[in-house]
């Protein structure tokens, strides 16, 4: 069986065949040359079914999936133009899956894409021959063109924080919804313009259904929540509640350092460690048990 026939039912284009494959001697590069099917007799338009008349046509490469060893495989074709005398309609005719400028097969963008969910894009290249550029572009287009729109009706509450994507003072704002963890909303930047953008997208509604929103202590999300939703409650994230908690005992302690004298600091050594200890037990869900229901969490039960 040749490799012509034996590569076909990978290689299903209709109204295209493989017409030639060649293969670098380390196995590393892939060229599979296609032909218009000698079935198909001349090009159709497109809008009323007539014969076309071929204008112009041009040689075009674009890269396909991986195979085997090879992760540069490169698909060869005539692009033709035809034009109707009938309904003066002109056309393109490539093989399907091709976009007029694309860089790569559609199957490829969506490879690509399902790399781009378990690795970062500059790791792409070492599986396809792209950027990671192209690799974040690809991934971008697929995205677009898959995911539906978020459903913004009946939220009962929303998670708001930012992210920070990439080195400096690089952020996006995120909203998700607190229930299902859907992504619903996102924006450059962590001021109240990027989150005022997802509340643009909302009706009174959907405004009203929103019960809660959970938030660091930031001031800027903060205003516009309670501008937009001033129904709602406002629930600040545990671990930021922590962060803050510690920050505020790290500085006392280091304020204490610095006004003690030499002979309170060397009977004070080692306490750094005991603060920390006494941290991990004096959150404020312990503190808040011993104070209003007489119970230390942090004691163990027997």
């Amino acid at each position: 069986m040749s490799a012509t026939v034996s590569l076909g039912p990978l290689y299903q284009f209709p109204g295209w065949v493989v017409n030639k494959v060649s293969i670098r001697s380390n196995g590393s590069t892939v060229r599979i040359s296609l032909r218009l099917d000698h079935r198909r007799k001349g090009f159709r338009c497109p809008h009323c079914n007539r014969r076309m008349g071929k204008r112009r046509e041009r040689r075009r490469q674009v890269l396909d999936l991986p195979l085997g060893t090879a992760s540069a495989v490169y698909l060869t074709f005539t692009v033709y133009q035809g034009r109707c005398a009938h309904c003066e309609t002109i056309h393109t005719f490539r093989p399907p899956g091709i976009d007029s400028k694309a860089q790569g097969t559609d199957r490829l963008k969506r490879y690509v894409s399902h790399l781009c969910r378990f690795m970062a894009a500059d790791k792409v290249s070492e599986f396809v021959p792209i950027s990671a550029d192209t690799a974040r572009r690809w991934d971008k287009q697929v995205l677009m063109a898959t995911l539906s729109a978020p459903k913004l009706d009946g939220l009962r509450a929303i998670l708001v924080d930012e992210k920070s994507i990439g080195k400096g003072h690089q952020y996006l704002t995120v909203v998700l919804n607190a229930d299902t963890g859907e992504v619903l909303h996102l924006a450059e930047g962590k001021r109240k313009a990027s989150l005022q953008g997802f509340f643009e997208k909302l009706t009174e509604e959907q405004k009203a259904s929103i019960e809660a929103v959970g938030i660091d202590r930031a001031g800027a999300y903060k205003a516009v929540i309670e501008e937009e939703l001033a129904h709602a409650e406002i629930v600040y994230d545990k671990f930021h509640l922590s962060a803050n908690y510690n920050e505020v005992i790290d500085k006392i302690r280091r304020g204490e350092w610095r006004a003690a004298g030499s002979r309170t600091k060397r009977s004070s050594r080692g306490s750094a460690t005991t603060c920390s200890e006494t941290r991990r037990t004096f959150t404020p869900w312990n503190t808040y048990m011993q104070l209003f229901h007489g119970v230390n969490p942090s004691r163990r039960l027997h």
